[in-house]
């Protein structure tokens, strides 16, 4: 009986956490199916030692540290004969965000000019500043769970995170638009 709770258990975790899985992996810069095939890969893992599930504290940060794991391993696998940039830190794994503007403002004729504008803000911050904001504000990640996930310390996450959002507040009316867009 507890082989078919664990089974039912990934699959609410599945159900549940699928798209923001992929959306963090596209937003690491990986491609469609490969992003497909590493949250498969993860969660066949979980099916095939389902007793694995009931030793995970915080499942959502399980998955996205597993989905890291398993993208770099496959980015390892692939380096050969693909090749992403580097920023000024060294970071192998570029992290962009393509904003999504809600209903409402995508009807309204400016829309345009506000994806923009908040591009043009984002694209001011290093590849590590737009990652920690989205792990930060949309997935709502602790500074620890970042640390973990960026292979930093705690205190480097946090000046990170301050960094970037001393940052956007040179862009004071842009920062609103992030704001009232959802994507921080």
């Amino acid at each position: 009986m507890p082989y078919s709770n664990n089974i039912q258990e990934i699959d609410i975790l599945y159900r549940t956490y699928v798209q923001d899985l992929f959306a963090y992996a596209s937003y690491l810069g990986f491609e469609r199916e490969t992003s497909k095939d590493a949250i498969q890969d993860i969660f066949y893992k979980l099916c095939m030692d389902t007793q694995s599930i009931s030793r995970i504290n915080n499942k959502r940060f399980y998955l996205l540290r597993a989905l890291k794991n398993r993208l770099l391993d496959i980015y390892k696998q692939t380096r050969e004969t693909a090749t992403l940039p580097e920023d000024e830190n060294g970071t192998l794994l570029p992290f962009t965000i393509q904003v999504t503007v809600e209903d409402e403002l995508i009807r309204e004729e400016d829309r345009e000019l506000i994806r923009t504008r908040i591009g043009q803000m984002l694209q001011q911050l290093t590849d590590r500043q737009r990652e920690i904001i989205y792990l930060r504000y949309t997935q709502e990640l602790s500074y620890e769970e970042i640390a973990q996930l960026m292979d930093i310390t705690v205190p480097a996450t946090r000046k990170l995170c301050h960094k970037a959002i001393t940052r956007l507040r040179e862009y004071p009316h842009l920062l609103f638009l992030l704001l009232t867009t959802g994507v921080i």
